[in-house]
């Protein structure tokens, strides 16, 4: 398998790794806070694709504009989101977001979850 890397380091506090994956799927590695400071980042970052994977699980802080972030890429992308921290599960929760977002305890999983690409059926053969 093809991984394709891209790092976005924000000097603000949040670190986001791109990882290509099969079918389409690109996983988001976030690391260190999401705030009003670093939402951009976020923003950019999940701007990237039709199929996504969040990995919060390092994130340390979310605000609410993170919140609202995930919630707009979620209606307009396929978007699973892995928490891992208690301090992410807790804005995700108080916020209600976790009743709407795919939220997923591992990658392996959230990758897992996402639908299968779908295949074009070929149209068929007409005989000449």
């Amino acid at each position: 398998m093809d991984d394709c890397f891209r790092t976005i380091d924000e000097p603000s506090g949040l670190t986001v790794t791109t990882i290509e994956r099969s079918g389409g799927i690109q996983v988001l590695t976030l690391v260190g806070d999401i705030d009003a400071a670093t939402v951009g980042t976020l923003d950019d970052a999940l701007a990237t694709g039709d199929r996504l994977v969040a990995d919060l699980s390092r994130v340390a802080f979310l605000s609410c504009a993170g919140v609202r972030s995930l919630l707009r890429a979620n209606a307009r992308t396929e978007l699973a989101v892995v928490p891992g921290g208690r301090a992410v599960t807790r804005s995700l929760e108080a916020t209600g977001a976790d009743l709407v977002l795919k939220i997923h305890p591992r990658v392996g999983a959230a990758l897992a979850g996402l639908a299968p690409e779908p295949r074009r059926e070929m149209e068929p053969r007409r005989e000449i």
